[in-house]
């Protein structure tokens, strides 16, 4: 059976490499020699933009030279006990390619497989890399009403994708994976708590995580499920300008598709819109471009309210307890300003308050 385990406090899961490993990884693994690395965000593993000199003659004949170069994932240690898992991710993008979605293809390693495991000095870490897709990352760009109607309507289309792909091929990699960011994973972050200082806030996280385990985590297998991106959120949304406006281009980063309710699609979704726009009004367009696609039920709009914040919870705690681990890590505190006053904003908002400004929208 596939290693399922999750995250616990006070593991050190991030590989430790200098650059010159991870020259000799790309070199060794997939015969080409770097000749720029640009760190990328990351949470618990690391990226990195890879432009080149020289491609294996192996790479080049299979058509796979990236023109933009490569990103090159080194995960961590406890996902590296999932090789499976990224199996069936690599699978997952070439599907999602074949129905039309732009998403990082996977680059063989030189003995033809989708990732290789290395002995780091940290352990045992797996090796992955992908097409570098050009573009500008959605956060950087002005967010209109029209590009947050896209992003609901794209990540419904490709919930049905990925619902097809999941009926035509099943893999089993899916059937027990977790992670600490899964949402039905809420309650286990109260084990973080430690990270957050305040007092106030600790009880406000305490307070939805019951409240999300009542509402929602006993009724979650009555609502309709399927294959979900899970983190759709403005770091892994590549858009690009055409006609004088940004267009979606590509999706990226599909390191946490599982098998969940759609509604946690759609909350988290709207959740990283809504923060990155600073608005709380931003959910309804998104809700609007999403509901084009797939109709959702009264049961799952009436719970959205408590999704959307227990996954400002998640991200709320796990960023202050990855900043403990990590301090020079700034990216894992994305959340930590907007979020905090956000959480607040729809905690004092009933569910059909908050639900009647979104769908005025």
């Amino acid at each position: 059976m596939e290693d399922s385990r999750i995250l616990n406090p006070g593991i050190s899961i991030k590989a430790s490499v200098t650059l010159e490993d991870v020259k000799k990884i790309i070199f060794e693994s997939y015969g080409i020699k770097a000749k720029q690395l640009h760190e990328l965000n990351g949470y618990d593993d690391w990226n990195y933009h890879v432009t080149t000199e020289k491609s294996d003659s192996s790479i080049e004949s299979r058509g796979e030279v990236g023109e933009n170069g490569y990103v090159l994932k080194i995960i961590n240690s406890l996902d590296s006990k999932k090789p499976r898992v990224f199996e069936a991710q690599s699978l997952l993008l070439l599907h999602l390619e074949n129905y039309g979605f732009r998403c990082p293809k996977p680059i063989l390693t030189k003995a033809e497989q989708f990732f290789e495991t290395v002995e780091l000095r940290s352990g045992e870490h797996i090796v992955r890399l992908l097409e570098y897709i050009d573009g500008t990352i959605f956060h950087k760009v002005p967010r209109t009403p029209r590009l947050l109607y896209q992003a609901g309507e794209i990540v419904s289309r490709m919930d049905i994708a990925m619902k097809v792909y999941f009926q035509s091929f099943h893999h089993p990699a899916y059937n027990n994976y977790k992670t600490l960011w899964m949402l039905d994973s809420v309650p286990q972050i109260t084990q973080f708590l430690f990270a957050i200082q305040d007092k106030t806030k600790k009880q406000l996280v305490q307070n939805v995580v019951q409240e999300f385990q009542d509402r929602v985590l006993s009724i979650s297998n009555t609502l309709e499920r399927g294959l979900i991106h899970g983190d759709f959120n403005e770091q892994n949304i590549i858009v690009e300008e055409q006609n004088g406006q940004y267009e979606i281009k590509a999706v990226i980063d599909f390191g946490d598709a599982h098998i969940a309710c759609y509604l946690y699609e759609l909350a988290i979704t709207m959740c990283y819109m809504m923060l990155i726009d600073k608005d709380v009004y931003a959910g309804g367009h998104v809700l609007a471009g999403y509901s084009a696609i797939r109709k959702v039920p009264d049961a799952e709009l009436s719970l959205l309210r408590i999704c959307i914040a227990a996954r400002l919870c998640q991200s709320l705690v796990i960023g202050a307890y990855s900043n403990l681990q990590d301090p020079e890590n700034s990216y894992v505190l994305t959340t930590a300003a907007q979020g905090w006053i956000l959480l607040d904003q729809i905690w004092n908002e009933t569910d059909s308050g908050l639900l009647h400004k979104w769908t005025n929208i």
